[in-house]
């Protein structure tokens, strides 16, 4: 019989290692028997001694790579944030103060352009960048405003709000008891992004869930029917500031870059006067007018999360300066300025960062100079039925400063005195019946300026000039 070849010898040594039994290599061929005996070696790899050596090389190898490199740091799963800036690195600052955020890594250009960075946030890790238009990839200021709410659970809520506000955060929901069992608020912080922040503080079962879910429901309908009933377009309060300017688009772009100002309409007459609406904080303004146009420039009381950085952010915009940052002995820290088209804005905060807005005021709040600012305040009430809320004055009646509240909302007023004089303003006013408020006007001193008519874009409204000639666009909205 012919001798078997050397690869079928090494074959059946081979299949009798691996079922682990020696194989018979009494009469094989020697080359044979030495592949055997490196085949058997490789049967035992690898041997304990050699699997605790490659671990230990690995952890060695793991604690020499960057954090962000770590298993654990990478933390990569399905779904992960990543957030766009227009300035990237203010918002890591930002988020390390106010949030307590760790900086993970930053990959930066030449130019100083973040094009990723990482930031840890609890126990989430959040990618962020500048902005790479050409990619789609803008910041919700560039789009005005995001979409997207982050939610973050914090172990004391009231606490982590404090820091943030007094970082540069504003509250745009009270921080309060949730009927689900957390204690939550909303806060948007300087780069356009909203956050609901979290405390838990009870378990809920979940038929009382069911229960909260529909007395909240109940109380949202009769908001509504509430909101309906006063005639009023959503988002808006009664006393709407209406800026009347001939360069009103280079108001708005004004009001954006320093107050970070919302544009949400715009449109332009046959006349090519423009109308525009943008929101600030919690307020809606109005902004209008166009060359020839008569201008009605407004004193506007605007509190702000950062009195200084507001003050400079408006001054590098083109604002004059009439009052510098200083803390008031009325409670709040303070500045003034001018803009460009002529409107004064008082900027403000309180000194309780939860308190952000002084109690009764919004965002915004119109401010009148008025010569006679007691017959000013009487005409309010007999037109408007506005109520007095508070009036500081001199023993001769000389009125410092006054508030008056029509609706939802308050105005402000003290007389001309120092270096402020009479701004005579327009306004637009919401009201339940135009029809009615309008005669009642009339007959508490005002003067017709356009009778009462339904407009196209969905109001019915007239206009009246008071006896200190301010404009008032009375108006509903059409119930349809």
């Amino acid at each position: 019989m012919a001798e078997r070849s050397i690869n079928d010898q090494l074959d059946d040594a081979v299949t009798e290692l691996i079922a682990q039994r020696d194989p018979d290599l009494a009469n094989a061929d020697p080359m044979v028997a030495m592949l055997a005996e490196v085949a058997q070696e490789l049967c035992l790899l690898p041997s304990e001694s050699f699997k605790a050596q490659l671990s230990e090389q690995l952890m060695r190898r793991n604690e020499m790579t960057s954090p962000v490199q770590k298993l654990e740091n990478l933390n990569v799963k399905s779904v992960s944030i990543r957030m766009c800036f227009s300035d990237a690195s203010a918002a890591i600052d930002f988020y390390r103060e106010a949030f307590g955020a760790k900086e993970l890594m930053r990959l930066v250009e030449p130019g100083g352009k973040i094009g990723h960075a990482e930031i840890q946030i609890g126990d989430a890790i959040i990618s962020l960048s500048d902005e790479y238009p050409d990619y789609g990839s803008l910041s919700p200021q560039s789009i005005g405003g995001s979409p997207v709410k982050l939610h973050l659970d914090v172990e004391d809520v009231d606490a982590f709000a404090q820091r943030a506000v007094a970082a540069g955060a504003t509250i745009t929901r009270p921080i309060q008891d949730q009927f689900y069992g957390d204690r939550l608020g909303q806060l948007t912080d300087p780069f356009g992004y909203t956050w609901m922040v979290s405390t838990h503080i009870k378990d809920v079962p979940l038929d009382e869930l069911q229960k909260g879910v529909d007395a909240f429901a109940e109380e949202e309908a009769k908001k509504a029917e509430q909101s309906k009933k006063k005639g009023r377009r959503e988002g808006f309060h009664s006393v709407t500031p209406y800026l009347t300017v001939q360069k009103a688009a280079e108001l708005v772009d004004f009001v954006k870059t320093a107050f970070d100002a919302v544009e949400s309409f715009r449109t332009t007459g046959s006349a090519g006067g423009m109308h525009c609406e943008v929101k600030i904080g919690d307020s809606m303004v109005m902004i209008g007018g166009g060359t020839g146009i008569p201008e009605w420039p407004t004193a506007i009381h605007l509190y702000v999360p950062d009195v200084d950085a507001t003050y400079a952010r408006a001054v590098a915009a083109g604002a004059t300066s009439l009052l510098e940052p200083s803390d008031q002995p009325y409670g709040e820290r303070s500045a003034a300025v001018q803009d460009p088209t002529g409107n004064r804005w008082y900027i403000a905060t309180t000194f309780v960062p939860l308190q952000q807005i002084a109690k009764d005021l919004h965002t915004v709040t119109v401010y009148f100079h008025p010569v006679g600012a007691a017959k000013m305040i009487e005409f309010l009430t007999n037109a408007f039925d506005a109520e007095e809320l508070m009036r500081s004055d001199s023993d001769d009646g000389f009125i410092y400063h006054a508030k008056v509240r029509i609706g939802d909302s308050v105005i402000e007023m003290g007389e001309p005195h120092l270096d402020s004089k009479p701004m005579p303003t327009a306004i637009y006013l919401y009201v339940e019946d135009v029809d009615a408020t309008y005669e009642q006007a009339l007959r508490a001193g005002a003067s017709s300026v356009v009778p009462p008519a339904d407009q196209p874009y969905g109001d019915r409204n007239a206009w009246v000039k008071d006896p200190f000639d301010n404009i008032w666009y009375i108006a509903a909205a059409i119930e349809n």
